[in-house]
């Protein structure tokens, strides 16, 4: 089987390919933005739009012009490839998968595509790109196994200063054994995840960790001119905290995914409310720092790659108010209570391992004609456009 995956490894530039990455990533910002306020301004003006290939074809007239003459430094298919990551923004928002398209800032993630002619030296460690004479330094932390065909290339840079590629590429891989193991997975705050066997996953809680040191870090911040070496300087300190929070709750994700996607041929969720969930002010940061969504689209993806099955299941079925014994619907049941006794068969249930359960019964009841790689979205929330991560794949 052919699957899709992003390869992301380190690298370490030299100051003279600093400088030409900030020319690919300052022109690949404007493009983006340039046509961004054209369509906004032709749609308003003339209700008439103006596709991602109109936009590649203006580039060309546009650097023969003494005003943008200067875009002719960098290389033209990544200024192409701009007006085609707009175009799919575009694409996203009217079929109601993330945002209306926004303007790129400076000081947020900067990145580039190299569509061709681009060359990975594994052996030695090296990455070769068009309009940049000397290779660039990367650490391949592993190998490129069993690729097909390299597709393309993204250079990005973090807020925190590092830089990094991604090396898009089509790969054959074997699926995994079949199993007879099927769970339900219930989803919390407390606890990060309850299956219907009564296991317990505890909540890692990485924002919290963090935040006294990220609070004192921003006071600090707040306290320094604008401008100043010394407030770029706590910046950099607190771009440095988000990543070491991102890093960890992405690392937790994947090694549980997995675990998951392993052991079990089929993996039964709940359709969460997320955004409606987020407007609760007293658990918004709790959820935030649990990653529900990003959790869902690693199990599909890896469901996809190892030959299993995902099914969700219907957003408003009561599945904590539900006796996994008897089926009594709990009616009073409130959120405070972690604990309850069915009136009707006397069971005393876990609440959590309880909607387990229930999400297992439930779940093999929905047709199989439902499983969640043929769903818009495992949960109803806003995902924005990002760059992909270690063996992750860039579209499903």
């Amino acid at each position: 089987m052919i699957i899709n995956k992003a390869y992301k490894f380190r690298i370490y530039p030299t100051k003279e390919q600093e400088l030409f990455f900030a020319k690919h990533f300052g022109c690949s910002r404007f493009i983006y933005n340039h046509f961004l306020a054209l369509r906004k301004k032709a749609w308003k003006e003339e209700k008439k739009t103006i596709s991602g290939f109109e936009c590649k074809k203006m580039i060309s007239k546009m650097k023969k012009t003494e005003e943008y003459s200067w875009l002719k430094e960098v290389n033209s298919q990544s200024l192409q490839e701009s007006c085609l990551n707009l175009e799919k923004a575009y694409k996203r928002f009217f079929k109601k998968l993330g945002d209306k398209p926004k303007f790129h800032k400076k000081n947020h993630k900067q990145s580039f595509i190299v569509p061709q002619h681009f060359s990975v030296n594994e052996t030695e460690g090296t990455i070769q790109i068009p309009k940049l004479k000397s290779t660039i330094k990367v650490t391949v932390h592993r190998k490129l196994k069993e690729v097909i065909k390299f597709n393309s290339l993204t250079i990005s840079k973090e807020p925190s200063g590092k830089y990094f590629v991604s090396i898009n590429v089509d790969n054959l891989t074997k699926e995994h054994k079949k199993t007879s193991n099927k769970i339900g997975i219930d989803l919390g705050i407390k606890d990060f995840l309850v299956n219907s066997d009564g296991d317990k996953t505890k909540h890692p809680r990485y924002l919290k960790q963090s935040l006294k040191k990220l609070k004192k870090t921003q006071k600090k911040l707040s306290k320094k001119q604008k401008g100043s070496s010394n407030r770029n300087k706590y910046r950099l300190k607190i771009a440095k905290i988000h990543e070491r929070i991102s890093n960890q709750r992405s690392d937790f994700l994947h090694k549980l995914s997995f675990n998951l996607i392993d052991k079990n041929q089929v993996i039964y969720l709940e359709d969460l409310n997320v955004k409606g969930m987020m407007k609760n002010r007293k658990l918004a940061q709790s959820i935030g720092d649990s990653g529900w969504g990003e959790f869902a689209r690693q199990l599909k993806y890896k469901a996809n790659w190892y030959g299993r099955e995902i099914i969700q299941i219907g957003r408003f079925e009561p599945s904590s108010k539900l006796c996994s014994s008897c089926g009594y619907k709990n009616d009073k049941l409130e959120l405070s209570m972690r604990q309850w006794e069915c009136p009707d068969c006397k069971i005393v249930h876990d609440r959590d391992i309880n909607a387990a359960k229930n999400i297992l019964k439930i779940g093999q009841e929905v047709p199989k004609l439902k499983p969640v790689e043929k769903v818009t979205a495992v949960f109803s929330i806003k995902r924005k456009q990002v760059a992909s991560v270690k063996q992750e794949p860039l579209c499903l």
